[in-house]
Order: structure tokens, then C-alpha cells, then sequence
């Protein structure tokens, strides 16, 4: 997402890195492919499986370039004028996320006013660049995520890199007072990169929300250290190109096609990418800078194309932009191609602007150079005339920002908040009355109770209705489970149904053992109805050996339209469905295909008419069996 030091105007030529102005052609294309990537999964493009891997490529990138400029820095004056370091990056950072949050907050507020109400919440951690921590401790109310999330979530990964900025700094500003600083500097860089994968390997845990490990500065910020690493590691002679040059291109043409194909197929929540994966590509990113040094291979000139050159000049803004643009225009769910193309055309419009009238300027000094000549004593008329169109201009932009300014003040405290699910309260209490029903009936479990020999159920002619009621199933579910439990109640009066908020299916296990192990259950079948807040894992195979082969297992698909794993969750259990015996799909998704009406304006938690067919599609499904 950055640009800095990697500018075509160079000061000295012949040195990889040893100037902040030389420019390295080919990484604004890498740039481009890395936010293309970003921008195609969140349009969830089949293509794009792993985009969210662009970030990882922003990252490596960005301790790069920024350590390019330290080093050169602390090189060529002993030291780093940290003020004038961070406000460089305040201008570059800074004013775009103003004037993106500026409209986003007038445009929310008046045409959705459910995302108006998530981008307040997270407004001030996105100015003042402490989102991801902001997302990790505050624990945002889940019925307040569900459906589109926040147009500022995209922000966390700015917010690791500005927390980068204030620290790396002062860390080479300590190493620089040792003999041989570089390679202590170097060796430390990549010890504290190991440090921070193996946090992220040892806090990932697939039972758990991953926000912790995705989010946190401390398991990300490796991604950042292996692109300086590289700067501390560099010779500033460049060589003559020779076997290792072409070694060098080779190496760095497989690494881009392996970070290509990362992101094209591996799934964004896999276990892999959060134990050893993400290491893995930004080492991959790393290489594909370091074989583009020479500036004259291949990958170096296919990189440099005009398009993408273009594309990486705006992928600030691009980034900024693209995921509030989906949100308002598609809500964030799959949407027709022609409403992609709307997005990618409105997206890059607004990133062109936003490079040409805000970024480029600043970046440049405009507002310096403005506050340099309404301080100067005019000498002539002609500066005294430049001085007060400045004066004029500064008055009116500062009129004008103020007015903006007091505008979202006025919106944020306001406007009136809107929540995606109507009555909060109401699916709390009613979570909590379904822990005390469930605790209530496991009290009671006997082994014998309401146990019917499976032969005997071959030669039953009871009524449905009776089958029904004899039945002591087992449900393990979450909160789309949840709106439906007292009506499952209701038709089965032996069901357990143990359902909680925000359950992730690795739960399952641990909670089917607690039952059948420490409660004593020992009922007829089990009903999974989870997968709409996380990956499946393992947890289909294991809970399938775990309640033996002679009790059946009834598994839900998956409704989810804002997530990502919807739909390879989804095939997942089709799959399992096909290949295990014993096992029973309720396919609620094509259930409810084309149904609107049976879902709260998330487009995942039921109504009442979708009660009424979420507990059908059970009926039908157990009856099918046990007729």
C-alpha cells in the first residue's frame, strides 16, 4: 500500500537501496497484484480463495521500503530525525483515511444506516491507527457483526503498520551506537520475525475466533520484519549480470508463482496459513523483491507494464476504498458480475481522485509549502500577490474542513443507530433460557431413557407425530439453531438442543463428549448444525467415530451469505454426507434458496417463517430415517 522510496527520480545510481529516492522497477506491480488479489476476495471471486494473502504482500513490502529509507537515513547522518520521519508517514497515511471516513460517514448515514452504526463504533481506532487492537480486546458484540461487518475492519492492517512505523525506528536508532550495526541489526530483525511467527503458530487455535492471531501486531508483524531484513542483509555493489543473476530471477519467478497460487487456491481460514503459511509468502515476497533489484529480468519487466504501474501508484487508495464500496453497494455478499464491475470502476475512480487532489499533494508538500509562504515577508508584489491567493486558498480549505469536520461530529452524535437484528435483547435472553432447558434435560439423562430397540423401530407403526416425541436426539448448534429451539422443543419433546453464540464447529467435540461421557446421554442420533462462524476442521470425521456407527448423524448446511467459507463448508458436508454411512444431510441451503423472507436483515438468522422451515427440514429428515 505505500509508496515511499520508490520514486523514479533517483539521487545516486548503481546502489539497491542506499537512497530513499531510487526507484526499483517492479514493485509497483507487485503492489497492483496484491491488492487486485485483496480487492477479488472481498468480491469473493473463485480466483481469490487466498486474496486476503495480498496483505501479508503489503506488508513485506512496506518494511522494505520504509527500512530502505532508515538505513539510508542512519548512513548518511548517524541518526533518524524521528519527527520529521513520522510526520512523513502521518502524511501519507493520515489525509486519504480522513477523507475516505469524511464520506463514508455521510453516505452510511443516509443510505445504511446499519453500517453507519459499525463505523462509528470503530471510527476513532481507525483514525488513530490502533484498529486491529481495538477488533482483539473490545470484543464487539457478536449480534453487532453479524451481517455485512464494519466498512472500517480493513483498517487493522494500517493500523499494524503505523504501530511499525513508531517502533522499528527507534530500535535501529539503538543498534546503530554497535560496531558492525547492520548485521546485529539483521540478526535481531530475524529472531524477532521467528518470535512473532511461532506466537501466531502457538495462539492459533482452530476451536477459537482467529481475530486474535489475524489482528494482533505481535503475530503479523514478522511479514514487515522479513522485508527489512532483507535491506539489512543487501551489498551496496551491484554485480554484473552473471549465473547468479539468472539464479536470482529464477528463484524469484517461482516465488511469484507461488504466491500467485497461494492466493488463487488456498483457502483464507485454513490451518496452514496461520502455522507456518504466512511465513511462507512473505519469504516468497522477499524473494521476489530481491531477484527484482536488478531491474532488467523478466519478472522485473512484466512487473513494470504500464496498467499495473498505474494500479500500484493508486493501491493506497484502492485499498481504502474498495471494501466500503462493496459494503454500500452489495452489502458485502456474492453480487451479479455487472454489480462487480460497478464496484472495481467506482473503486479506482475515487483511488485516481483521491492519488491526483489528496495523496500526491500532500505527499509533496503542499500544506508545508502553503504555511512557508503565509509566513515569509513578501518582498515584492508579486510575492505579496502569491501570498494572498495562498491566504485565500488556505481560508477557504480550512472553511471547508471544518465544515466537514463539524458535520461527521454532528452524524456520529446524532444520527440514530441502527442494529441488523431488530431485538437484541431478545435473542440474548432467549440464548440463555436454551443453556438453562438444555442443563435441565442433561440432569435428568438415564442410558435407558426413551431407548427403542433399533429393530423394533423397523417394524413401527406409530404416527409421525409419535416417533417424534419418543426420539432423544442430541442438537449441537449456534445462533442461527438458537431462534429455532423453542420450537424444536416443541415437535421433539426428548431433543436436547445445546446452542450457543458464535459457536465454532471444533466445539462440537468437546461438547458431544461432555454429554455422552460426563452427562451420561446415550440417545438415538445427533444433529450438527454448525459451520455459519467458522471453518469445519475436523470436526465432521471425529464426531462421526465418536457416536458410533449404529447412530445416525444429521448435518446442516451452511446459510451464511457474509462470510467466506459458506460455500467450502458447504461442499465439505455434501461430500462427507455422500462418503460416510449413517449420516443425513438437512441441506439448509438449498432449503432456503430464494427465501428472503425466512432471514433477519443479515441474511443468516431466522424469522418465523423460517423457523417453521428450519424445523421441517429437520421433521422430514429424522422421520426419513426412523419410519
Amino acid at each position: 500500500m505505500m509508496n515511499d522510496g520508490n520514486d523514479k527520480h533517483m539521487r545516486r545510481r548503481g546502489k539497491y537501496f542506499n537512497r530513499q529516492k531510487e526507484y526499483i522497477a517492479g514493485l509497483d506491480g507487485l503492489r497492483a497484484i496484491a491488492v487486485l488479489m485483496v480487492f477479488a476476495y472481498h468480491l469473493r471471486m473463485p480466483f481469490a480463495k487466498g486474496g486476503l494473502l495480498g496483505v501479508t504482500v503489503f506488508f513485506v513490502l512496506s518494511g522494505f521500503l520504509i527500512t530502505r529509507i532508515l538505513v539510508s537515513e542512519l548512513e548518511e547522518n548517524n541518526t533518524i530525525d524521528l519527527a520529521k520521519f513520522w510526520v512523513r508517514r502521518i502524511r501519507r497515511l493520515l489525509p486519504a483515511i480522513l477523507v475516505m471516513v469524511t464520506a463514508l460517514t455521510f453516505v452510511s448515514a443516509v443510505f445504511n444506516r446499519v453500517l453507519f452504526t459499525k463505523f462509528c463504533a470503530d471510527l476513532p481506532s481507525a483514525i488513530f491507527c490502533y484498529n486491529n487492537w481495538w477488533q482483539i480486546f473490545n470484543h464487539i458484540s457478536y449480534f453487532e457483526n453479524v451481517g455485512a461487518p464494519s466498512p472500517l475492519t480493513h483498517c487493522w492492517s494500517l493500523a499494524i503498520e503505523a504501530q511499525f512505523y513508531l517502533v522499528y525506528p527507534l530500535v535501529l536508532i539503538f543498534l546503530k551506537r554497535f560496531p558492525n550495526w547492520k548485521k546485529i541489526a539483521a540478526g535481531v530483525t530475524l529472531v524477532s520475525a521467528l518470535i512473532s511467527m511461532a506466537a501466531m503458530w502457538r495462539l492459533f487455535d482452530p476451536s477459537k475466533d482467529a481475530s486474535r492471531v489475524y489482528y494482533g501486531t505481535d503475530t503479523r508483524v514478522f511479514s514487515l520484519l522479513f522485508g527489512a531484513f532483507l535491506v539489512l542483509v543487501l551489498t551496496n555493489r551491484r554485480k554484473k549480470r552473471d549465473i547468479d543473476s539468472i539464479l536470482r530471477e529464477i528463484i524469484g519467478i517461482v516465488s511469484f508463482a507461488e504466491l500467485l497460487y497461494m492466493m488463487a487456491k488456498l483457502d483464507g481460514y485454513q490451518e496452514f496459513l496461520y502455522r507456518g503459511g504466512q511465513g511462507f509468502a512473505s519469504v516468497c515476497t522477499v524473494l521476489v523483491i530481491f531477484s527484482l533489484l536488478e531491474g532488467e529480468g523478466i519478472l522485473s519487466r512484466l512487473l513494470n507494464i504500464p496498467v499495473l504501474k498505474w494500479i500500484g501508484d493508486r493501491s493506497y487508495g484502492i485499498y481504502l476504498w474498495h471494501y466500503p464500496v462493496i459494503l454500500l453497494v452489495s452489502n458485502g455478499i456474492k453480487a451479479a458480475w455487472w454489480v462487480n464491475v460497478l464496484e472495481v470502476m467506482a473503486t479506482c475512480i475515487i483511488a485516481d481522485l483521491s492519488y491526483r487532489f489528496i495523496e500526491t499533494p500532500i505527499r509533496h508538500g503542499v500544506i508545508g509549502r502553503s504555511i512557508e509562504v503565509l509566513r515569509r515577508r513578501p518582498r515584492t508584489l508579486r510575492e505579496r500577490r502569491e501570498q494572498l491567493r495562498t491566504q485565500r486558498h488556505s481560508m477557504r480549505a480550512a472553511a471547508f474542513s471544518l465544515t466537514l469536520a463539524a458535520g461527521v461530529l454532528l452524524c456520529v452524535a446524532f444520527v440514530p443507530r441502527k442494529s441488523v437484528l431488530s431485538d437484541v435483547e431478545n435473542l440474548e435472553k432467549q440464548a440463555e433460557q436454551a443453556r438453562e432447558i438444555a442443563q435441565q434435560k442433561a440432569m435428568g439423562l438415564k442410558k435407558t431413557a426413551m431407548k427403542v430397540n433399533r429393530q423394533e423401530r423397523k417394524e413401527d407403526t406409530r404416527t409421525d407425530e409419535e416417533i417424534l416425541d419418543s426420539l432423544n436426539l442430541l442438537l449441537i448448534g449456534d445462533s442461527v439453531a438458537l431462534g429455532a429451539s423453542n420450537r424444536l422443543y416443541e415437535e421433539f419433546s426428548g431433543i436436547i438442543s445445546d446452542v450457543a453464540v458464535s459457536r465454532q464447529t471444533t466445539e462440537s467435540i468437546g461438547i458431544y463428549d461432555a454429554y455422552a461421557n460426563g452427562k451420561g446421554w446415550d440417545g438415538d442420533g445427533v444433529i450438527f448444525a454448525l459451520g455459519s462462524n467458522g471453518l469445519l476442521y475436523d470436526s465432521l470425521p471425529t464426531i462421526r467415530e465418536m457416536i458410533g456407527e449404529d447412530r445416525p448423524l444429521f448435518i446442516f448446511t451452511v446459510r451464511a451469505p457474509h462470510v467466506s467459507w459458506e460455500e467450502t463448508n458447504n461442499q465439505e458436508i455434501y461430500n462427507f454426507v455422500e462418503a460416510a454411512e449413517n449420516t443425513y444431510l438437512i441441506d439448509w441451503y438449498k432449503i432456503s434458496d430464494g427465501h428472503g423472507e425466512y432471514f433477519a436483515k443479515d441474511g443468516t438468522h431466522l424469522t418465523s417463517k423460517g423457523i417453521d422451515a428450519y424445523v421441517a427440514g429437520v421433521k422430514e429428515a429424522v422421520l426419513a430415517v426412523y419410519r
